[in-house]
């Protein structure tokens, strides 16, 4: 009975987030005399942008976990995308895989070239991220004609980002996520690092190493990522600093839900409620309010649900604490 009711309360903890969210914004849709997610054709419509935000954000939080807050794969992925969607479209070919594996490749080589500017550059790892991010997008005006990619009109690769296809990328992506976490000796030892380098190094565990083959691993995240994300719009060439940054961690706060929720389903898990969370909210918003309006309130709401978030996290004792005296001193004025 009690390992029933463990699982039930793993269950409900899992499913709490978007079931509320799904609730609220269907509310609020039909307040307003709006449809939401009330048949599949409006499933398949967001299911790319969930798939999308899951693979960022699960290359966002491969390193985040790690203790490293990187600045460079929004760039990684642009310059990927521009790259490989370029090449498999003026080929010829009309072979999807042209493009998947370019992607990848480069997305992965471009990873491990900012984990050994990190490593050997010796540099703070925000410097370093900060800097390749920069390198990589003044890269994007100089390839292929400074036009960016629209693959919007490209048939054999837009099916890779459209329902059920773009179910494959984003199966690569958690695939790999969880395989970093839970099989690869690489994710075994970067936790230990991440919770006690030096006695890490002391029992023989090389950190230089476990760095760049942790940036192979979210290279391959990225590189899924990359597959759905470069045909899912036209995508420009960076002519500002960073402006690849701010596209890229609008993704963070999946991140940030998976590892709260992770503590009934794993991270992993957590990290897909998360991101179906915030796509049901977004989607809702923009639903009722006009396009620009239902953006700028949803990014208001994300930022004040990370805060929530954060608050609830690095406050949750005192916060119990105080329902307890509060729950405790309610039942002595009754006794």
């Amino acid at each position: 009975m009690k390992k029933a009711l463990d699982i039930l309360k793993r269950v409900a903890g899992t499913l709490m987030l978007p079931v509320i969210m799904f609730v609220v914004m269907k509310i609020l849709c039909n307040a307003n005399g709006k449809k939401f997610l009330e048949n599949m054709a409006m499933w398949k419509v967001m299911i790319p942008n969930v798939a999308v935000s899951v693979a960022c954000a699960m290359g966002i939080g491969l390193q985040f976990k790690n203790g490293r807050f990187d600045f460079s794969g929004g760039s990684i992925m642009l310059l990927s995308a521009i790259v490989a969607g370029s090449i498999a479209r003026d080929s010829g070919t009309s072979n999807p895989m042209v493009f998947c594996v370019i992607a990848v490749a480069m997305c992965v080589l471009l990873s491990v070239g900012v984990a050994l500017v990190y490593v050997y550059g010796r540099l703070p790892i925000m410097i370093a991220t900060i800097g390749m991010a920069l390198l990589y997008e003044s890269i994007t005006p100089l390839v292929f004609g400074g036009g960016g990619i629209n693959l919007v009109s490209v048939k054999f690769i837009k099916q890779l980002s459209a329902y059920p296809t773009v179910l494959l990328p984003f199966a690569g992506a958690v695939l790999v996520y969880a395989v970093y976490n839970y099989i690869a000796t690489t994710g075994k030892q970067s936790l230990l690092l991440s919770k006690n380098q030096q006695a890490a190094v002391n029992i023989g565990i090389n950190e230089n190493k476990n760095v760049i083959l942790s940036y192979v691993y979210s290279g391959l995240i990225f590189g899924f990522a990359t597959i759905i994300w470069a045909s899912l719009g036209k995508r420009d060439a960076s002519f500002s600093s960073l402006s690849t940054v701010g596209e890229l961690f609008s993704n963070i706060l999946p991140v940030f839900v998976g590892l709260y929720i992770g503590v009934f389903c794993g991270d992993t898990i957590g990290i897909i409620m998360g991101s179906l969370a915030i796509c049901m909210m977004k989607t809702g918003l923009t639903t009722v309010f006009k396009a620009e309006l239902g953006g700028a309130i949803s990014t208001a709401m994300m930022g004040l649900f990370v805060f929530l978030v954060n608050l609830v996290a690095g406050q949750g004792g005192n916060i119990r604490k105080l329902f307890g005296k509060l729950f405790g001193s309610q039942q002595s004025v009754k006794a």
